[in-house]
């Protein structure tokens, strides 16, 4: 940890007596937990010479925040995935670590420490902590979502309208024990895709609003977001979210455009790309069915700390340089036929590129969950299965299979 960080956040806590208005006893007594416990088992088998991926891990995430001392609190969580029912013979997926010898290892790690104060209709938040903004988010596909380190704020003086700041020094990844920094973290994902750069070490600084129209007949919500790591690179986010009711029917247009450009030195390689696209509509007694197009530029999207693609399946998403994507997902929640807590879906897409650049490929998704209630509430259970179709090349068959339970202590 880094102890600039963890130095303000005891002198923090120091320095409450002196402006207190309520006791510290209050603060932490009357503070809150909350969490989930996470059993998950992920394989992924290759039609051809590709060693199986396959991890079985068990863990979760707790929270506690304290409750507020004059607009000030304090936030930690712990997170943990741990393997069990481990084959040897197979290669590590994701869900936990990877040791020196490439064996499976387990992640035990503080996912959040911070400070927190909330005055002038302002929340500021400094230390670790996740966060969930297009570009930079928890991206929980695995068993720990990502998590930052740095300063951030939001603002809601104005009805309808959130403005947000970031300053971001650190992240860590689904499997990392320990922050690294934002330069680390693009190294390791321009190394994914082969390219060895020596990135400079530069913050992430980022400005977001999100404003909801005042309209009644047509919900109309609008995200802006600029993200810049000097002399690395800048990438600019806008989305719309539109949705109206016909009769019984909900119709929903979300377009969205991403740009990213590399910036001064350029030291994570040249990038100027784009990526724009669409959701196109429609949800009717417990039906909803969307169609997905994306366009990606002449470079694959540089991603190294969540996102918000336009079409993100279970094993794929749009990306690649000069890609396009047509996807189609039909969704289904039960509760209309009497099963509560029973939701299915069904996701194809298509992803195209230009005859030899990459692979064409296309990949359909089957997802069932159930959420139990009652005495056996905040229990889930959910199995995936993915398929992958690839062009002239090895085909995937990815299952993965989800057991959760989530609670909540305090107030």
């Amino acid at each position: 940890m880094n102890r600039s960080y963890l130095s303000l956040l005891v002198l923090s806590v120091l320095s409450i007596p002196a402006i207190a208005d309520t006791s510290i006893d209050q603060m932490f007594s009357q503070g809150t937990v909350k969490g989930e416990l996470r059993l998950f088992d992920f394989t992924r088998d290759f039609d051809a010479t590709t060693n199986t991926k396959h991890d079985s891990s068990f863990g979760g995430l707790f929270y506690y925040n304290t409750a507020k001392v004059n607009g000030i609190s304090f936030g930690t969580s712990f997170a943990s995935a741990n393997p069990i029912w481990i084959n040897d013979s197979d290669d590590v997926y994701g869900l936990v670590a990877r040791d020196a010898n490439g064996d499976h290892d387990d992640v035990n790690r503080l996912q959040e420490y911070f400070v927190q104060g909330d005055w002038w209709n302002t929340k500021f938040k400094f230390g670790a902590q996740e966060l969930r903004t297009p570009m930079m988010n928890p991206h929980d596909i695995r068993a720990i979502p990502r998590t930052y380190r740095g300063f951030s704020a939001e603002n809601k003086s104005i009805d309808n309208l959130t403005l947000s700041a970031l300053y971001i020094t650190d992240s860590m990844g689904w499997s990392d024990s320990n922050f690294i920094s934002v330069k680390e973290a693009v190294q390791n994902e321009l190394a994914r895709g082969g390219v060895i750069a020596d990135v400079a070490d530069n913050p992430v600084y980022a400005l977001g609003a999100k404003y909801q129209l005042p309209l009644e007949t047509v919900k109309t919500e609008i995200n802006l977001w600029h993200y810049r790591m000097e002399d690395v690179f800048n990438q600019t986010y806008a989305k719309v979210k539109l949705s109206t009711d016909v009769g019984t029917t909900n119709l929903y247009l979300t377009p969205s455009y991403l740009t990213q450009q590399a910036t001064g030195d350029e030291t994570g390689g040249p990038l100027d790309t784009y990526q724009y696209g669409f959701h196109l509509g429609a949800k009717l007694a417990g039906a909803d069915i969307t169609y997905m197009y994306a366009k990606t530029g002449d470079d694959t999207l540089l991603t190294p700390w969540g996102d918000d693609k336009v079409v993100i399946q279970q094993v794929y998403q749009s990306a690649r340089g000069e890609e396009e994507v047509n996807a189609l997902r039909l969704a289904y929640d039960f509760e209309k036929l009497g099963l509560n807590g029973l939701e299915a879906y069904a996701f194809y897409g298509q992803y195209e590129v230009p005859t030899g650049t990459a692979k064409d490929f296309n990949e359909t998704d089957f997802s069932i969950t159930y959420k139990f209630s009652g005495a056996l509430s905040g229990l889930g259970l959910r199995a995936r299965y993915a398929m992958v179709d690839v062009d002239q090349g090895e085909d995937i068959d990815d299952i993965r299979l989800y057991v959760t339970y989530k609670f909540v202590l305090g107030k």
